[in-house]
């Protein structure tokens, strides 16, 4: 479908009946996946931000979005009329990405301010903001589980202790006992926040200069954080062996544009039954999906539509790849 201006965020309903775009004038639109769709009723249009839209991601329920902007807030969209029931205010720079813990009573977010923060959902209140090392700015994160893994695998390597320290939690908290935020930072290194115990498990104290990370993903089943820099750098980690060379596995560059989104996705038929799969969106506009394997990384697909303009986002949904960028479509393979 064509949209009359460059996308800056994009997500997929989970009942993959509606996809969201969000643009750098702070509106979001409404689509429906099904080319057979009533133009009388989609796509819808909104403006619920002053700037431009840096995140945007589906509740569980597909019924609710969550949106952020460079405008410091965030808002709480139906997906119904895209009324505004909640604006979530705090951060002191630009919100660059969010998550939604499991069936979305509480969300975070992150931003340039180096913080993340958790929220309530239902009181549009903040439950607990926490920092990152040197208050270096969050580019991007991923949401995931498997601490008890990530902590065991850091003692094992003389990281820190076996199990995390347990904490009560505070009022309106809900689900994130078990979760992790993986963390893109502009220092050029990647975090890890325990939600448990709101304290960083994975914080690597810079050695040297880094390009900025732009980009990030986390597989838990696989143990594999990936990340992507601002010279196109992508780094693959085993989150089972975090203390030794950071876990790394490979490091790979294409060329040197800037690695704007990844994201894990479904095998294909030109992989091995032991190979993880990485999309790369990068802003060359030349997308590929990434063979992760005792081999090494190799390129078994290239996801390249007619121009060659910047890709912004990459999301790998129920066996599918959704692309889209600054060219104002969004393309599904």
């Amino acid at each position: 479908m064509m949209i009359p201006r460059a996308i800056s965020a994009f997500d997929v309903a989970p009942n993959g009946a509606v996809y969201a775009t969000g643009f750098d004038n702070g509106s979001i639109a409404l689509s429906s996946t099904s080319t057979f769709a009533s133009s009388t009723t989609l796509p819808k249009t909104s403006k619920p931000h002053a700037s431009t839209i840096t995140s945007l991601r589906f509740f569980p329920s597909s019924e609710v979005v969550l949106a952020s902007s460079l405008d410091m807030s965030l808002s709480i969209i139906s997906a119904i009329d895209l009324a505004v029931p909640r604006r979530l205010t705090g951060h002191s720079r630009s919100v660059t990405d969010t998550a939604i813990i499991e069936r979305g009573k509480n969300v975070v977010s992150c931003a340039k301010d180096g913080t993340v923060r958790l929220w309530d959902v239902g009181t549009g209140k903040q439950i607990r903001m926490m920092g990152t090392e040197s208050w270096s700015p969050v580019l991007k994160m991923a949401c995931g589980a498997n601490t008890t893994q990530i902590h065991s695998a850091l003692s094992s390597n003389g990281q820190g202790p076996a199990t995390a320290p347990a904490i009560s939690f505070m009022d309106g908290e809900v689900g994130t006992h078990d979760k992790v935020l993986c963390l893109a930072l502009q220092n050029g290194h990647f975090g890890i926040l325990d939600l448990n115990t709101k304290m960083a498990v994975y914080n690597p104290t810079p050695q040297a200069t880094s390009p900025p990370l732009h980009a990030i993903a986390y597989n838990a089943d696989r143990h594999l954080i990936a990340t992507g820099s601002s010279e196109g750098i992508v780094s693959v980690h085993d989150t089972r062996a975090l203390g030794v060379n950071k876990g790394t596995l490979f490091r790979c560059q294409r060329n040197g544009a800037c690695v704007e989104d990844l994201a894990f996705a479904e095998q294909t038929r030109r992989s091995t039954s032991s190979s993880a799969e990485l999309v790369v969106g990068t802003v060359d506009g030349l997308p590929f999906r990434l063979a992760i394997d005792g081999a090494g990384p190799r390129v078994v697909e290239e996801l390249v539509g007619l121009d060659c303009d910047p890709i912004r986002v990459v999301r790998a949904v129920a066996g599918h790849v959704w692309i889209t960028g600054d060219d104002g479509l969004v393309r599904k393979f």
